[in-house]
């Protein structure tokens, strides 16, 4: 599967990672041997084709396909509840091909946050202008929600820090700026993050408070 485990790269403009590997749900045998053909002539590998999307899902725990293309009514699990699962559970995300153009089943697809949204019959220049197009939008999509996550991240530490630098300030005696000395020094020290620190003096402290207050 594509790799999104550089925040920084990725909000950096770095090269970003194509989509190579497909797997497919489809319960008629045919139209999933056809999609097949025409991804392969495509250039794309596909990894394996199940008849149903719990298959599915298994399959994609297995293969950790880039992306993964699913028939919308299918047994045992629609398309759509397989969608859910592939996204949530490992990122991977959803192009649904189907028969139904209904708007309940679009619209559904769109909270979901599958890409793309494909009507049978599929031909091989829909299909590669569509993965195209669909890729990209799972892209930027996973740009900004890793670049939602730092900032989270960032402010979650800056929390963490500030509360320990009001430990340290009550505890010793020193000012401000005294306290987050102390903190920058000791992470230069031991190079460890000011965050991780910061929360082993919290620890400590709410350890040392419940040694000092008796049990009843």
């Amino acid at each position: 599967m594509a790799n999104f485990e550089s925040d920084k790269a990725t909000s950096r403009g770095a090269a970003l990672p194509e989509v190579r590997t497909v797997i497919i749900a489809e319960d008629e045998h045919l139209l999933a041997r056809s999609l097949c053909e025409e991804l392969t002539g495509l250039g794309y590998e596909v990894l394996g084709m199940a008849s149903n999307g719990r298959k599915v899902i298994d399959l994609a725990r297995e293969k950790r396909p880039d992306i993964a293309l699913l028939d919308l009514r299918m047994p045992e699990m629609t398309g759509l509840e397989a969608a859910k699962v592939l996204y949530e559970e490992m990122g991977i995300p959803v192009m649904i091909v189907s028969a139904y153009s209904d708007r309940e089943y679009v619209e559904a697809a769109g909270d979901l946050g599958v890409i793309g949204y494909l009507l049978k019959p599929v031909s091989a220049d829909t299909l590669r202008v569509s993965m195209t197009v669909a890729w990209q939008r799972y892209l930027e999509k996973r740009k900004a929600e890793l670049e939602c996550a730092l900032l989270e991240k960032r402010l979650a530490d800056r929390k963490l820090i500030e509360r320990a630098k009001g430990l340290i300030m009550q505890n010793l005696g020193l000012s401000e700026s005294e306290a987050m000395r102390r903190l920058q020094k000791q992470s230069r020290d031991t190079r460890r993050p000011m965050a991780e620190l910061a929360q082993a003096v919290i620890d400590a402290q709410e350890l040392m408070e419940g040694v000092a207050t008796p049990r009843e």
